[in-house]
């Protein structure tokens, strides 16, 4: 007999890891988010001199991609842990909202 898995349970199945390795490396958000914050600094202070515009817009964009990355990761700790979820938990429960 042959089983077959459907694709439903299968990402159920993803997304919780995903949830749980975000849950459990916050750190490495709030990390990137400093990074983020940094590059966003001097990046803002670069365009103060014309010659190192270029060089400023690329760490404005990589800085806000960081802080933006950072937020979204943070969020979802945020969301995990109002449901009651501890780091690195994973189970296939669908979430009822």
């Amino acid at each position: 007999m042959m089983t077959s898995t459907s694709p439903s349970s299968s990402n159920s199945s993803s997304w919780a890891l995903t949830r749980a390795l975000v849950h459990r490396y916050q750190w490495f958000h709030v990390i990137l988010g400093l990074i983020g914050n940094g590059t966003f600094v001097v990046g803002s202070v670069f365009f103060l001199w014309e010659s190192w515009q270029q060089a400023g817009t690329w760490l404005f964009i990589i800085g806000s991609v960081g802080m933006l990355i950072g937020s979204i990761g943070s969020a979802i700790v945020t969301y995990e842990r109002s449901k009651g979820r501890h780091p690195g938990e994973v189970d296939n429960r669908q979430d009822v909202t």
